[in-house]
């Protein structure tokens, strides 16, 4: 938590504390919301939408994925890591949040950072009985960089065009009845 205080006050300080507005052709860039008290563990807007990048990563098996595989679901993309603490405790609400509300409309997707990749993250995913969240692996932690992710835990939520509606950095519990309702709203408001 002290690092992600850090960083919070050194970006915050850096950005003068004022959110850097962006037209809705440019390419999401997590550098774009100051880290402040009131932007930590809270899911806000992305106002106006961005355009994700087509991001590659693979599953546990090493099969290449890219983002636009998901396109038509909402997603909660998510990045994190085995040996980040606050990513860890969240893993949990995340499975429980694939289980309720994953399907046709919607999809976790949860990137792990891991320079290990599969051999570090899939045992990881069974022995704390994660099992309804797929390994994806971004071991060179290409997304973070192209993404300017000021540290894990780090979450987005797409809507079915592949454009990011919100996002969250730290933790939260997602499936807490007030997270579970709004990411209903935005699946309902996503275009079909």
């Amino acid at each position: 938590m002290l690092a992600i205080v850090t960083i919070v006050a050194a970006v915050a300080s850096l950005m003068g504390g004022e959110a850097h507005a962006q037209t809705p052709e440019q390419a999401c860039s997590l550098a774009t919301t100051p880290l402040l008290p009131t932007t930590i563990n809270r899911l806000i807007e992305t106002k106006p939408p961005c355009q994700m990048p087509d991001l590659a990563f693979s599953d546990g098996d090493n099969r290449p994925l890219k983002l636009s595989s998901f396109r038509g679901k909402v997603v909660l993309l998510n990045l994190w890591a085995t040996w980040c603490p606050p990513c860890v405790k969240e893993m949990p609400s995340l499975d429980r949040l694939q289980s309720k509300l994953g399907g046709e409309r919607f999809a976790v997707v949860a990137i792990s950072q891991d320079k290990g990749g599969a051999g570090v993250v899939v045992p990881w995913l069974a022995t704390n009985r994660l099992t309804h969240l797929t390994a994806y692996l971004d071991p060179q932690s290409t997304i973070s960089q192209t993404l300017q992710t000021p540290g894990l835990p780090v979450s987005m939520v797409l809507d079915a065009e592949g454009r990011e509606v919100a996002r969250l950095f730290g933790k939260t519990e997602w499936d807490a009845p007030e997270m579970i309702a709004r990411l209903q709203a935005l699946i309902s408001a996503s275009p079909k």
